[in-house]
């Protein structure tokens, strides 16, 4: 049973999203062609890459070829590199079943008047005896890959509710595992952050957030605010409406939402186990990478915590 937790796009969202980028329905075919063209040539990549996703991945590369190249040559070797974030995606495993109780990773319905698409994650839960924030990493790319198949929005805007979170929480978060989120969001997925909000945030979390900065990209930290349990200022930036209940908003809790989405990425159970295979062949990889510089560091930074 289809689960609809994101509509498909108008023809004004269609109209909207893709005239930001310079693109319409000719151009937008023609880059797909140039870009499936391109892969039949990658003697390393799988050839599986369905024109959806593609254009998804041109509207978030701001209708730039080669970008789009660099980020769909990163996907693959991401699956290769990083086998314990972007493989195992398995929805009837133990550890999904724990993390999708624990975690929720939340794309709202409903899009800001910009067509942005509003994002939360949340704790579910204050016990960390089970506590695993690499699960919980795999989780949210799981739903990125759900995204890139359907969601439509020009940018992301995320909400991280500390509102379950603890001092015990904070060790757990360390510099490999930040270095691993932002490398499979932004690098696999070509994720365009507007903004990211924390919400209800207790005063221990300010040294962690001052650390998260130093640890992520100097365009993405301009874009942090972080708020209390007052968020009046949240509502000058994303109307209050399409929020949560927990929010002051009127688009369900964030439980009945995510309850939903968790039916969605059940239904991507086969899907999730196929495309988990299509990762890059190293040993059929040209000797001029486009992917080096982007990896640099990348193996040896997550063996000694020494972040580039």
């Amino acid at each position: 049973m289809s689960v609809e937790v994101i509509e498909p796009p108008s023809e004004e969202v269609l109209e909207k999203v893709r005239s930001e980028f310079g693109l319409n329905e000719r151009r937008v075919r023609e880059a797909v062609e140039l870009l499936k063209n391109w892969i039949e040539l990658q003697p390393h990549l799988p050839k599986e890459m369905d024109e959806g996703r593609l254009e998804r991945r041109l509207l978030r590369c701001k209708n730039r070829i080669e970008k789009v190249k660099k980020t769909l040559d990163l996907y693959y070797t991401l699956r290769t590199k990083v086998p314990d974030v972007m493989t195992g995606w398995d929805t009837k495993a133990d550890w999904f079943q724990t993390a999708s109780k624990e975690y929720a990773f939340l794309p709202m319905p409903q899009m800001t008047p910009d067509f942005d698409r509003v994002v939360i994650n949340a704790l579910l839960q204050t016990d960390i005896t089970n506590y695993d924030p690499l699960t919980h990493l795999k989780l949210s790319q799981m739903v990125q890959e759900i995204r890139v198949s359907e969601d439509y929005c020009r940018a992301d805007i995320y909400l991280v509710d500390c509102r379950n979170s603890s001092l015990g929480h904070i060790p757990t978060y360390t510099p490999t595992l930040i270095k691993k989120a932002e490398l499979c969001g932004h690098s696999a997925y070509n994720l365009r952050v507007k903004a990211i909000h924390f919400l209800n945030t207790p005063s221990f979390m300010e040294p962690f957030i001052s650390l998260l900065k130093t640890l992520l990209r100097s365009k993405i930290t301009g874009r942090i605010y972080v708020h209390g349990s007052d968020l009046t200022s949240l509502y000058e930036q994303v109307p209050k409406e399409i929020l949560p209940t927990e929010y002051g908003g009127n688009a369900g809790s964030i439980q009945e939402n995510w309850d939903l989405w968790k039916k969605k990425i059940e239904n991507y159970h086969e899907i999730f186990l196929e495309r988990q295979n299509q990762r890059s062949d190293e040993c059929k990889r040209p000797d001029h990478s486009i992917v080096s510089s982007e990896l640099s560091g990348f193996e040896g930074s997550f063996r000694k915590l020494d972040i580039d």
